[in-house]
């Protein structure tokens, strides 16, 4: 038995020495060299007896201990293992070469950048994203924690992205559903659901070359379900295009063939209708029965409210949204904007209501009026309710300017209000034609 053997046999033999050998250990990793020293708290007897042995110094009546490098090497220096050095002891006990975090750290980053390299040589069409994934670009963090959780699934999920953007509906073509986009690509229509790592990743991408068209301003990390599906249309691709639904009255929509006889019977019945997006990608274009103007509710309850008190024989050019946006009616209003129509909006006074009026307006800002969006709406239409922090926070991405000053009393009131307080005042603005904004 050699030294380092007789030495590693004693201290492990020794359960006093349980402690400080992994933290020396830990010790040295952290600074990158030999020196220093660590803190023991609560020292038990076993421990007393073995540093009062081993240092020379009575540890007996301590209740905690500081030992430095040097008064370990000290030590060794007295005994008759003077020869083994710190490193070797500190290896022998960790039962393998004890690397620094520095070098660990610097040894991990050139095994990651190396398997980059490989997964941009397999897959050339994605290296630009690629590059911009490994940069860490903005939402590709999780596609760096499953690097270290799971590196075989990020290569499935690199290799089927790689096989989606090759498949992509071309320009031109018709809407295609994601999935069945999904099935062609892997044989599972749920491989690119947007809540799965694989969906996600495949959005960032779409999200990733719309930015270099310049048709994105900015990769957003979490993007809305009204945000990905405006990305995913992009590439013609359709999340649902039955349940995604808009609900509308007082519209003509125009097919191939010119007026489309189910919209007209809706207006000729005065009917409000659920048209779903299977039917509205079919429209060539839409526009207002009357006028040029369309009228946009956030609630149901508040659109039945208006078809229950309007006293005209036609119907009103009225949408309802049933909150969120979803595509249906994001590209019934494209269509409505394309044909210079103006949208009046009115949702409710919450954060999500601003926020989605924000959305709105950004969306077609030469189009869209914000409609009854002034203070003494909001005064008029105040509920009792208390609005939590966390939903308060959704103010501060709040920035348009029309919005501020009802933005900064619902930030002190953390109050909300809703629309259906105000309902006589919506219809008289409609039936004058006259909106206050």
């Amino acid at each position: 038995m050699n030294d380092v053997d007789e030495l590693l046999a004693y201290l492990k033999g020794e359960s006093g020495f349980d402690r400080l050998l992994p933290k020396l250990i830990d010790r040295y990793r952290s600074l990158g060299r030999i020196g220093g020293s660590i803190k023991l708290s609560g020292l038990k007897p076993n421990e007393k007896e073995a540093f009062t042995t081993f240092f020379r110094k009575d540890y007996t009546h301590q209740s905690s201990a500081t030992i430095s490098f040097k008064s370990f090497e000290e030590a060794l220096l007295k005994t008759k293992f003077a020869g083994v050095t710190i490193i070797e002891i500190l290896e022998a006990y960790a039962g393998s070469k004890v690397i620094t975090k520095k070098a660990e750290l610097e040894s991990n980053h050139r095994i990651k950048e190396q398997f980059f390299y490989e997964q941009i040589n397999k897959h050339p069409a994605l290296s630009m994203w690629l590059h911009y994934v490994k940069e860490k670009g903005r939402g590709t963090r999780r596609l760096h924690a499953l690097y270290d959780e799971n590196r075989l699934q990020l290569e499935e999920i690199f290799r089927n992205v790689d096989n989606a953007l090759s498949k992509l509906p071309k320009e031109g073509s018709q809407f295609e559903r994601l999935p069945f986009f999904s099935q062609k690509v892997t044989k599972d229509p749920h491989a690119f659901d947007l809540d799965t790592e694989q969906g996600k990743a495949f959005l960032n991408i779409l999200q990733f070359l719309l930015l270099q068209k310049g048709e994105l301003s900015f990769i957003n990390s979490l993007p809305s379900s009204e945000e990905a599906n405006d990305i995913l249309q992009s590439f013609h691709l359709l999340r649902d295009d039955l349940l995604n639904f808009v609900t509308c009255t007082g519209l003509i929509g125009y097919d191939q063939k010119g007026v489309h006889p189910v919209w007209e019977s809706a207006n000729d019945s005065k009917s409000m209708i659920n048209f779903p997006l299977r039917e509205i990608i079919k429209l060539e274009q839409c526009r207002p029965f009357s006028g040029q103007a369309v009228f946009i509710v956030e609630n149901s309850g508040v659109a039945s409210a208006i078809l229950d008190r309007w006293p005209f024989p036609y119907p009103p050019p009225l949408i309802c949204t049933h909150g969120q946006f979803k595509l249906a009616a994001l590209l019934l209003i494209d269509m409505l904007v394309k044909n210079m129509v103006t949208i009046f909006y009115s949702g409710d006074f919450d954060p999500e209501g601003l926020q989605m009026a924000q959305r709105l307006k950004k969306r077609a800002p030469n189009s869209v009026v914000l409609w009854r969006y002034d203070l003494d709406s909001y005064y008029k239409s105040l509920s009792k309710k208390e609005i939590k922090e966390d939903r308060l926070s959704i103010l501060s991405s709040i920035d348009l300017e029309e919005l501020q000053v009802v933005k900064q009393d619902m930030l002190a009131k953390k109050q909300p209000g809703y629309q259906e307080e105000l309902v006589h005042d919506l219809i008289h603005d409609m039936k004058k034609g006259l909106v206050i904004s």
